[in-house]
């Protein structure tokens, strides 16, 4: 394609591809200008992926996945264009880190169910927050920082018992071809959650969300 090089995978965190001597299905292709980049994954190519600059942090928004509210699936109505609930996520990086924004919208474009991930190389940082907790910035990164900067303060750690806020602390470690999740517990104990196997696109292979196993 015109103005597209051809990697591998792309790594997501440094905004680059990823350079291998003998590249495998799947790859990607990758265009850049000073202010945008443009991603084709070769299993999706109906789908390209758009980052813009934004002064200090780059920008994309993807629409993940479309689903039926609960009462459409209880009530089997397929029919219904008023109950459908799309999951959304807004990802901001910069400094080898991806915020990920990821949260419901409904049918009058309101936003429930939000959490933050904040996702490096080997670790994820997970704040589940309320509704509100972003509405008086103008700004929607500044807001986001702003949580993300204080979360020991701001947030409760996870716990079993209900919590409308909480925050969650993730290991990432990649052995062979296989990425584990490990849950970092308040007395900073390991507890293994779940494994992925990874094919040529790493992590970069999951509808878009690096934070794949919520």
């Amino acid at each position: 394609m015109n103005g597209y090089n051809k990697y591998q995978t792309f790594d997501e965190y440094i905004l680059d591809g990823v350079v291998t001597n003998n590249v495998k299905s799947p790859y990607v292709l990758v265009k850049k200008t000073n202010d945008t980049i443009f991603v084709i994954k070769s299993n999706n190519k109906n789908d390209t992926i758009k980052y813009t600059k934004k002064g200090n942090y780059w920008y994309t928004k993807l629409y993940i996945e479309e689903t039926q509210s609960f009462l459409d699936k209880l009530f089997n109505n397929s029919s219904s264009k008023l109950l459908k609930i799309q999951e959304i996520c807004e990802k901001f990086i910069y400094n080898d880190t991806v915020i990920e924004f990821l949260y419901r919208e409904d049918e009058k474009l309101r936003m429930i169910d939000q959490t933050i991930y904040v996702n490096t190389k080997q670790h994820c940082l997970e704040l589940v927050i309320q509704n509100d907790d972003l509405k008086d910035f103008k700004n929607l990164f500044d807001g986001i920082q702003t949580l993300v900067n204080n979360y020991k303060t701001i947030f409760p750690i996870y716990s079993p018992k209900y919590q409308s806020r909480w925050y969650n602390e993730y290991e990432k470690i990649i052995k062979n071809n296989t990425l584990n999740i490990y849950e970092i517990d308040s007395s900073n104990l390991k507890k293994f959650v779940t494994s992925k196997k990874l094919n040529s696109l790493g992590e970069f292979d999951n509808k878009g969300k690096l934070a794949w196993w919520f």
